[in-house]
């Protein structure tokens, strides 16, 4: 609660302070310090990953392995962090599936590594999207996740590593292509176009995508509605199911690095982003001085609210250990959860109903 009054105090401090800003500036400022600055993140921190897997594979020992589960929670937090903007190319190229399909296909991955086929990250990437990305990454660096969240270096096989290594070699891959298509070309087909970022920053009649402003404040903000209504029911409702029997495991996202609730928070951290204009050492303006035109208080009352849905989010952890995948399938644990739950739907109403009007005023 101390944690909470005093993160409302730094909001009501911000919105004293803030700056008028133009959308022009807003624009400009998200797509480039904020989602652009992400997609970079997200391409140099996967290419850590494919490091570290690549020193594991060379040298496998426990300390090897613990740097490559390190390497592959921090490639995560830009992934998870990217998607209150899953617009533009992450969408048209059809990379999102390649990434973050879930639930990993475990019978048809075991299939793989029982057959004679040579592990090569051509033969990887012909196989389906439930059998490559982040979680088949997180499977084979991390175990079960069934009673830990980690396994012995000893137990990884000849060809788990070649697995390994031509799965995170081909993450790094189509992440590079999504920071380049952001940057450079968001289409391949086409040489003569540019860089997404100059699309979505320069709005107008020319623009084939986004013909004014307001159509580009529109995507942010039905991207924020979008996660936050993903994080709420499908994300969190989906595994927890209508009571303790029907909860299921295998709905979980990242459940064998027990990394759920920290995915779920980068998820509405992304809105935070979008909202504020916030990211890392970058600092504002986001979509929050727009609505501060119209209405300061409940510029100020979606930031809270926002802040709020994330420490609800990290208050499911069990006390005991664990983490979502353990949390729905206790009697407390899944009222901290229905809790989270249900903040994040009324945030869902508020961009819609309160935030979306603003647009137009």
């Amino acid at each position: 609660m101390k944690a909470l009054k005093m993160m409302l105090a730094a909001v009501a401090f911000a919105g004293a302070t803030a700056q008028a800003a133009t959308n022009k500036e807003i624009i400009n400022h998200v797509s480039y310090n904020v989602i652009l600055a992400t997609y970079n993140d997200l391409a140099a921190k996967t290419a850590e990953l494919s490091a570290a897997v690549d020193a594991l594979a060379a040298n496998t020992n426990q300390e090897n392995l613990d740097k490559a589960q390190a390497a592959w929670r921090a490639a995560r937090i830009p992934w998870e962090s990217s998607e209150s903007f899953l617009f533009g190319p992450v969408d048209s190229l059809g990379i999102d599936p390649l990434l973050d399909t879930w639930p990993l296909n475990k019978l048809d991955l075991d299939s793989v590594m029982s057959s004679n086929r040579k592990i090569t990250v051509d033969l990887v990437r012909a196989l389906g999207t439930n059998l490559q990305g982040f979680h088949t990454l997180e499977y084979l660096l991390f175990g079960d996740g069934k009673v830990t969240n980690t396994k012995p270096a000893a137990s990884l096989t000849a060809k788990q590593l070649e697995y390994l290594k031509a799965s995170a070699q081909l993450l790094a891959e189509h992440t590079a292509e999504l920071a380049h298509a952001w940057t450079t070309n968001y289409d391949p087909e086409n040489p003569a176009a540019p860089g997404y970022v100059k699309v979505i920053s320069t709005p107008g009649l020319n623009n084939e995508f986004y013909s004014s402003e307001r159509a580009v404040m529109e995507e942010f903000v039905q991207g924020m509605m979008g996660i936050v209504d993903e994080v709420a029911n499908g994300k969190m409702s989906d595994p927890m199911g209508a009571d303790i029997g029907s909860a299921n495991m295998a709905l979980v996202e990242s459940p064998f690095a027990w990394n759920s609730l920290k995915d779920f928070q980068h998820n509405i951290r992304s809105v935070y982003s979008i909202y504020t204009g916030h990211y890392k050492n970058s600092k504002g303006p986001g979509v929050k001085a727009l609505v501060e035109k119209v209405d300061a208080s409940l510029a100020a009352r979606v930031e809270a609210d926002i802040l709020n849905c994330m420490a609800l989010i990290e208050a499911i952890r069990p006390a005991n250990g664990g983490d979502f995948g353990q949390a729905i399938f206790t009697k407390d644990g899944r009222a901290r959860t229905q809790t989270a739950i249900d903040a994040l739907n009324a945030l869902h109403a508020t961009l819609e109903s309160e935030v979306l009007p603003t647009l137009d005023m």
